[in-house]
């Protein structure tokens, strides 16, 4: 029982900071730089990907996904799709092949982002034909994609903390 306990808790832990993040990364002028703001709430939701596994973490990446969503201009549903399927592959990917440390999260940071900014900007501007649209995607897009790695960084030595903390009080009950 005390396990259950725990392991209920930290997912609570990781909602709580995922709602507070999204709060954080949605405050009108706060951590602007320029024009581009990080998403918080998808570098953690990477993050917390790396450290639980496949399943979790696609779970994680929907619930930050539709945080997102509630303030993004795309429709409802499409940050959570696309962080629920990135957040699968990376749960995978670090369960069989990569291990999970600071520089490979960057990568699958990077790599969620461009994916998911790429496709919208794809539907939204440039299948559309408007004019300037490589501008709009290396100062707008690009921007934001390394401003969220950047943020990525201590989302996810917090999440290895909590990871690691949690862990320590779940692994002797099984014994």
């Amino acid at each position: 029982m005390p396990k259950t306990r725990f392991i209920v808790l930290k997912f609570l832990v990781y909602a709580a900071i995922a709602i507070l993040l999204a709060i954080v990364q949605n405050t009108p002028d706060l951590l602007l730089i320029g024009t581009a703001k990080p998403m918080l709430a998808a570098a953690f939701a990477v993050a917390v990907a790396m450290f639980e596994g496949e399943f979790a973490g696609a779970l994680s990446g929907a619930f930050c996904g539709m945080l997102c969503d509630f303030f993004s201009y795309y429709r409802f549903g499409y940050y959570a799709l696309m962080l629920f399927l990135c957040c699968l592959g990376v749960g995978l990917l670090v369960q069989g092949y990569m291990r999970p440390v600071v520089l490979n999260c960057c990568l699958f940071i990077l790599l969620t982002m461009l994916l998911s900014q790429g496709i919208a900007f794809f539907f939204l501007f440039l299948i559309r034909g408007y004019e300037g649209t490589e501008l709009l995607f290396t100062l707008g897009i690009l921007p934001l994609c390394f401003y969220t790695v950047a943020m990525g960084i201590p989302a996810f030595f917090g999440v290895r903390a909590i990871h690691q903390w949690f862990q320590k009080r779940i692994e002797p009950s099984e014994g």
